[in-house]
């Protein structure tokens, strides 16, 4: 008459096993999801900036005016400067130098907190200046450079590349 009696249960060793392994595995997830939250967010602030040397392009191309009634002499563009390293400024070229002017400036644009201008080819500063109406592309004044603008994520060192050949490709890698 002796029945052994056999309990279906967990133990509290096992119970804690369990539990210790869901929330590692959690843990590892919530890290990696930030990450990897940064990292799309380093590549929409690539397309957004080569967005804006685009939009450069096409006022270049449509004739755009700078104050209603005037078309820049020297184009539209797009400057950079290493000592500035959040912010680039969109450009009319209105005295036809193919170098931005502090008074040329039409709008500002700050990148978010966290990206910065990592580097820029081929100098500490870049100007790239679309000359209407024919396709010529100018960087830093000449007609056969090619630029490159290097940004830079803080928290991970992640970075990411655009580049303006001389025939006006605008290329994000």
């Amino acid at each position: 008459m002796n029945k052994k009696i056999k309990n279906r249960g967990f133990t509290l060793a096992e119970l804690l096993v369990g539990i210790f392994i869901i929330v590692m595995m959690s843990s590892l997830f919530m890290v990696n999801y930030h990450g990897a939250n940064k990292r799309t967010e380093i590549g929409m602030i690539k397309q957004k900036l080569a967005s804006d040397i685009r939009l450069a392009q096409n006022y270049s191309l449509g004739s755009k005016t700078y104050d209603g009634v005037t078309t820049p002499k020297g184009g539209w563009g797009v400057h950079f400067k290493i000592n500035n390293e959040s912010e680039y400024i969109i450009f009319a070229d209105i005295n036809d130098n193919q170098v931005y002017n502090p008074n040329e400036a039409i709008e500002t644009k700050t990148l978010p907190a966290g990206i910065t201008i990592d580097s820029l080819s081929p100098g500490n500063t870049v100007d790239i200046i679309f000359l209407p109406p024919d396709p010529v592309t100018y960087v830093n004044t000449s007609p056969t450079d090619s630029a490159q603008i290097t940004i830079k994520e803080n928290i991970n060192n992640t970075t990411a590349a655009i580049s303006v050949n001389s025939f006006g490709l605008i290329d994000t890698d």
